[in-house]
């Protein structure tokens, strides 16, 4: 099996087994929210030819993160994603939006795919969608120059994620879009954790399946308290870092 970046299944490195490799990586797709709670996870013959592994291993795997209470497998149904939950912390949107617009002057997006879907069950969840609504969902690939920087992908609910156009997203960010369409942001929620990269992933960071990844899950509202927007960004570590502040009352 080939090591090359971003193709190919896993492959041992540093004595570490390919069950655990293959566990950590869903662990980490279930903790982004890539496998909501109560989705379905792939069956073992689908995960064996994604990661070119066995099917033993694939079945030592889905063992572990049901030991660890991550997934609920059930004979005749499949390997079942169990809730989790995820700390709280606040901050200023005001002074988080003007970093985020400044950081994107400086670099370049491409634009992946821009088509209209039925949402992820993640976006749905945080969008509170009614069952049949469709999103607007728009995969995009930071750079700096050669380098890629992020992988995001944003899905906005209909009718507005219809108006959104590729020539606006390859101009500026998001937020922005939503600004002109009369739909500012007022607060986002975030989910920051971590993650490794799968196939898809990788190819588009150029890093190998299973690196580790820095990974945001965001949900945008407008002034209502509406949530406008849902994004998943994921970054390696290596280009990426994030800074938080807490400002104490002096006492």
């Amino acid at each position: 099996m080939s090591a090359a970046h971003g193709t190919g299944g896993l492959v041992e490195r540093g004595g570490i087994p390919l069950h655990h490799q293959l566990s950590s990586v869903l662990r980490a797709a279930i903790r982004s929210g890539r496998y909501a709670p109560g989705d379905v996870l792939p069956g073992e013959h689908e995960l064996s030819r994604a990661y070119a592994v066995s099917r033993a291993t694939v079945r030592r795997a889905l063992q572990t993160l049901e030991q660890d209470q991550l997934v609920d497998r059930r004979p005749g149904v499949g390997t079942i994603v169990q809730p989790f939950r995820a700390a709280l912390v606040t901050g200023s949107i005001n002074e988080h939006l003007s970093v985020v617009e400044r950081y994107a002057e400086r670099t370049q997006i491409s634009v992946q795919a821009l088509d209209d879907v039925w949402p992820s069950r993640a976006a749905a969840r945080a969008l509170r969608l009614a069952d049949g609504a469709l999103v607007r969902r728009i995969v995009r690939v930071r750079r700096r120059g050669k380098i890629a920087l992020r992988y995001m992908v944003t899905e906005v609910p209909h009718p507005a994620g219809r108006e959104i156009t590729r020539s606006q997203l390859t101009r500026g960010t998001v937020v922005e879009g939503l600004r002109r369409l009369g739909m500012p942001v007022h607060r986002t929620e975030d989910e920051i954790g971590a993650t490794l990269a799968d196939a898809v992933v990788a190819a588009a960071l150029d890093v190998r399946i299973g690196d580790p990844l820095l990974e945001v899950a965001r949900t945008m509202f407008d002034a209502a308290g509406t949530p406008i927007a849902y994004q998943w960004t994921v970054a390696s570590p290596q280009v990426w870092r994030m800074l938080v502040t807490f400002d104490g009352d002096g006492r």
